[in-house]
């Protein structure tokens, strides 16, 4: 009987300390990327640029809270002296006005990527 109870408190115990992992809010997101000139395709710090930016869209409050399903964005972008300019845009125009549609970013060496949106933001 000791036993039992034994077990029924350390099965209680581990039950008790288990940690239940919160929810990750995910909005699925397409980045269909267009370099409009080769300066920009082959740019050092293209690939950094482009991690980057995914991520921060992927984390952005107002993309998470988007009544879209999912985002599907174009994205230009070219040299502007040393950096990099991007700009995305909606692929559903039934939601062009959505604060989430447009954007744009400035990718220098050395600086955090911070997304501009370009409705009402």
């Amino acid at each position: 009987m000791k036993r039992l109870a034994l077990f029924l408190f350390a099965a209680f115990l581990l039950a008790s300390c288990a940690h239940k992992e919160p929810e990750v809010d995910f909005k699925p997101i397409q980045l269909n990327w267009s370099a409009l000139s080769g300066d920009a395709e082959s740019h050092p710090d293209k690939d950094r640029c482009v991690i980057s930016i995914t991520s921060t869209l992927m984390q952005d409050k107002r993309v998470l809270a988007s009544k879209m399903e999912q985002l599907d964005y174009l994205v230009m972008y070219d040299v502007n002296g040393e950096n990099l300019e991007f700009k995305g845009n909606c692929g559903n125009t039934a939601f062009e006005n959505a604060v989430e549609c447009h954007w744009t970013v400035v990718c220098a060496a050395g600086e955090n990527v911070v997304v501009k949106f370009h409705n009402g933001d």
